[in-house]
C-alpha cells in the first residue's frame, strides 16, 4: 500500500485529472467532447479515492461497476486476468492474447478494449460490455491504471537501480570481502555454505533504461512483491541473481522469452553456482560472455585471457587468478601433489614437458599426468593455446604458492 508521501503525490496528480474532467469540453484522455456534469466528475473522483485509499486496481473496476452497471477486468496482454468485477465473470482471456495495437474489440460476444500504456508499452487492457455508450468513464479507468502502475514501477526500478550499482562494484572488483558481503545483503544476496547463486544474463536490443522499467510480472508488481529475484542492469546487459533453490533453467528460459518479446534476437547466458562474492564476479563474467550469442546458453569454464582482453579495467585480475587456480591448491593441499608448482614450471619452460620434467626431477609422464590432471580440475587444458593464455595470467597475476617457480623469462608468454 502507498506511504503517506506517496499517497499526497497520487493525490495531487489526480485531483489535477479530476479539475480537467471538470472543464468544459475535456475528457480524461485529453480528448474534447460535451460537457461532463458534476455527478459524473463526483464518480471519477470516487475511482482515484480508490486508488489512494489502497484499494488498488479492484478498487477502480468496483465505482466502475456501480456506476455503469457493466462488468470489467484488468488483463494483461499475456491474457492473464489482475483484477475483476464480478470476481468470477467470465472474461475471453484466450481471445485477448492475439490482441494486437489498433483492435478495438475481442471476443464473442465481443469486449470493448481500453489500453493501459506503462512508458510507450502496452501492458494490460480494461476490457467491458461494448454496448456501454458513455466511453468516459472506461477511458478514465484505464488512465488512472495507468498511473498506478507508472506509481508502482518507479518505485521498483528506483530498487533495480540501487542493486545495479551493489552488483556493478562486486562485478568490477570495487568493492570485495566483507564489504561485498555486507553490501550484497542489502539487496537480498547472502552467499555461503548453505545458499550458492546463479548469475543470468540477457541481452537485447532494448536500451538499459528500458530494461531496468519493463515490468516482469504485472501481478508481483501490483501485489508491491517486486521482483522475484535480484534484477539489475549492468553495462545494457539485463542481470539476475537466482538462488540455487530455484529452477534456474527454468527461470532463464522465462527471462529469454521475456526478452524475446521485443527481441527475437535476445540472448541470455548462464553462469554456475557460486557460493563467495568473487566467485560472483566470475559467474557473471562468464554468463556474460554465454550471453554473446543469440539464445540460451550455458557458461563455459571462464578464460582470464579473453575476459582481460575484453574487460581489462573493470574486473578484479588479480582475485579472478587466484580462484581460477583454486581446484589446483586445494588439490595440493589435500593431497600432497604438486600441480600448481609443476603448472607454473611448464610455463616458465616455454610448454616444453621434457624441459619441464627435467626441472622438476620427475619422468616426463609423470609431468603429463599432472597436466592431465589439470585440465580435468579447471576445465582448461595446458597443452592449448587458450589454456596456457589462462594459466598464464592466473599465475603472473594471482598470488603464487610458495615454492612456485619465479624464474621467468619477462616479455615472454610461455
Amino acid at each position: 500500500m502507498p506511504n503517506t508521501s506517496d499517497c499526497r503525490r497520487s493525490r495531487e496528480r489526480l485531483t489535477t485529472r479530476t479539475e480537467c474532467i471538470r472543464s468544459p469540453q475535456v475528457t480524461a484522455c485529453g480528448q474534447r467532447e460535451d460537457h461532463v456534469g458534476v455527478s459524473e466528475a463526483d464518480e471519477l473522483l470516487a475511482m482515484c479515492r480508490a486508488l489512494t485509499d489502497g484499494a488498488g486496481l479492484a478498487g477502480v473496476l468496483a465505482v466502475l461497476r456501480r456506476v455503469t452497471s457493466a462488468p470489467a477486468a484488468f488483463v494483461d496482454v499475456r491474457g492473464s486476468l489482475l483484477a475483476s468485477v464480478p470476481s468470477r465473470a467470465p472474461w475471453p482471456l484466450q481471445d485477448l492474447r492475439s490482441w494486437r495495437p489498433g483492435v478495438e474489440q475481442l471476443g464473442t460476444p465481443p469486449r470493448a478494449l481500453f489500453p493501459v500504456v506503462l512508458e510507450g508499452d502496452v501492458v494490460a487492457l480494461l476490457v467491458v460490455s461494448p454496448e456501454q455508450a458513455d466511453r468516459t468513464y472506461f477511458r478514465m479507468a484505464s488512465h488512472l491504471a495507468t498511473l498506478e502502475l507508472a506509481r508502482l514501477q518507479a518505485l521498483l526500478t528506483g530498487r533495480r537501480e540501487r542493486a545495479g550499482q551493489i552488483l556493478e562494484d562486486v562485478f568490477r572488483g570495487r568493492s570485495l570481502g566483507e564489504e561485498a558481503r555486507e553490501r550484497l545483503s542489502t539487496i537480498g544476496i547472502e552467499p555461503g555454505p548453505q545458499i550458492s547463486y546463479s548469475v543470468l544474463v540477457g541481452r537485447s536490443t532494448l536500451s538499459g533504461a528500458r530494461l531496468r522499467s519493463r515490468p516482469w510480472n504485472l501481478h508481483s508488481l501490483l501485489a508491491g512483491r517486486g521482483d522475484p529475484y535480484v534484477r539489475a542492469t549492468v553495462d545494457d546487459d539485463l542481470v539476475l541473481v537466482v538462488p540455487s533453490a530455484d529452477p534456474v533453467p527454468t527461470i532463464a528460459g522465462m527471462l529469454l522469452e521475456h526478452l524475446r518479446a521485443a527481441d527475437p534476437d535476445a540472448s541470455v547466458g548462464v553462469g554456475p553456482m557460486v557460493s563467495d562474492p568473487v566467485s560472483l564476479a566470475m559467474s557473471y563474467h562468464q554468463a556474460r560472455e554465454a550471453a554473446s550469442v543469440a539464445g540460451l546458453h550455458h557458461a563455459r569454464p571462464l578464460n582470464l585471457g579473453y575476459l582481460l582482453l575484453g574487460s581489462a579495467d573493470t574486473v578484479p585480475v588479480r582475485e579472478f587468478g587466484v580462484r581460477a587456480l583454486e581446484p589446483l591448491t586445494v588439490h595440493d593441499e589435500r593431497t600432497g601433489s604438486e600441480l600448481v608448482h609443476s603448472l607454473v614450471t611448464y610455463l616458465d619452460s616455454d610448454c616444453s614437458a621434457s624441459r619441464a620434467a627435467e626441472r622438476l626431477f620427475v619422468h616426463r609422464n609423470t609431468l603429463r599426468y599432472r597436466l592431465n590432471m589439470i585440465a580435468e580440475l579447471t576445465g582448461w587444458s595446458p597443452d592449448t593455446f587458450d589454456g596456457r593464455m589462462h594459466f598464464w595470467i592466473a599465475t603472473r597475476y594471482g598470488d603464487r604458492p610458495p615454492g612456485a617457480s619465479t624464474a621467468r623469462n619477462e616479455g615472454r608468454i610461455g
